[in-house]
């Protein structure tokens, strides 16, 4: 009898402190979790609230042939990265493909879902867009190209700037030079291929 009470009695104790030991291990580890919220809250407020990432490149050939790659939004299919990243996915463009307020929009399970609008188009000189992202996550930028006539041949520019949300967004910031570069490069490679041979 003494020793079915000891053995509880011990059961006990062992139980009280492993649950002793679990709750001191959780607290820790909430406390740890808490504080990496707050350093990552607090970083977040100093790295920068908009991006912006550019690349050039100069095409052999007169800048109306390059424009038209460019502001024809049907043209635009055919080189820009995004496109050949999913050739699955469903394409729509406006009739009016060629001026201010064209919009191309798309859906497909890579490229997910969003569009692009010609905002404002100076022939020869300039294009401005307003992309919208609404799937897989929802976000906005604006794009810009300006084409320089250098001696029969263009110098392409294409950037794209918008601002980072608060705070996932800023770290997302970090990665946007790599990430959209990249596919600049892609992108106005293929242009430079494209408009070449034609």
């Amino acid at each position: 009898m003494l020793n079915t009470d000891f053995d509880n009695s011990l059961s006990v104790l062992i139980f009280i402190e492993l649950t002793y030991n679990t709750l001191t291990m959780l607290k820790k580890i909430i406390i740890f979790l808490v504080a990496l919220v707050v350093l990552l809250l607090v970083l977040a407020i100093f790295l920068p609230s908009n991006y912006k990432v550019e690349r050039s490149t100069t095409i052999n050939a007169p800048v109306e042939k390059v424009f038209i790659q460019v502001a024809d939004l049907n043209n635009y299919l055919k080189w820009n990265p995004w496109s050949q990243m999913d050739k699955e996915a469903k394409n729509t463009i406006t009739e009016n493909s060629q001026r201010a307020g064209a919009t191309w929009s798309w859906e497909g399970e890579v490229v997910g879902k969003g569009s692009l609008t010609i905002v404002k188009a100076e022939k020869y000189k300039s294009i401005e867009t307003k992309i919208i992202f609404t799937s897989p996550r929802q976000d906005e930028g604006k794009g810009f190209w300006t084409f320089e006539d250098i001696n029969g041949t263009t110098k392409v520019t294409w950037w794209m700037e918008g601002e980072l949300n608060y705070p996932i967004g800023r770290f997302m910031g970090l990665m946007m030079e790599s990430m959209l570069g990249d596919n600049f490069e892609k992108g106005l490679a293929s242009l430079k291929e494209l408009t070449e041979e034609q």
